[in-house]
């Protein structure tokens, strides 16, 4: 298996306001789970590369929907995680972190533990690195699936770095 990224390792150039910034939503808790090294799952693939605003959706999972999609044992690790990184915040609505999509593969049952949800076919790994949390989370309307950012956004997230 190919080791992740790790949060902070860079291979490329940081982030700057000429650089394509495209912003995807994420339920609570995995939004802030990005930001303890996650690895992403979706019923979809990708084939794209670059910087994504990670964003958290207005609407969070209820806990019979994260018992659901993660089961009762990554539901318990992920409790432990947000209580050791004390994430227990939650901003909902926001625009939160900036990282890097690398990767994008289909996830296998040894990826069940970076992914803190239960194995099924068909779901994908979206690999991030330099996943690196926004110091003045701001308020972001999210929608499905890939939005670009503008560029008085990006020139505000550059500044923020």
């Amino acid at each position: 298996m190919t080791p992740q990224p790790r949060i902070g390792e860079s291979d490329m150039e940081k982030f700057t306001p000429d650089l394509i910034l495209r912003a995807l939503s994420w339920r609570q808790p995995y939004a802030d789970m990005m930001l303890m090294g996650k690895i992403e799952t979706r019923t979809w693939p990708t084939s794209y590369r670059g910087w994504v605003l990670i964003c958290s959706s207005k609407k969070p999972y209820l806990l019979d929907q994260v018992v659901n999609i993660s089961g009762t044992n990554h539901l318990l690790r992920i409790f432990e995680a947000m209580e050791t990184h004390n994430r227990f915040t939650q901003k909902e609505g926001h625009a939160i972190a900036i990282g890097r999509l690398v990767d994008c593969r289909q996830m296998t049952k040894k990826d069940e533990d970076a992914c803190f949800v239960n194995y099924h076919p068909g779901l994908y790994c979206h690999v991030y690195s330099d996943v690196t949390p926004l110091p003045y989370p701001f308020a972001w309307r999210g929608s499905q699936g890939w939005r670009t950012v503008d560029q008085k956004t990006k020139e505000l997230i550059a500044g923020m770095l």
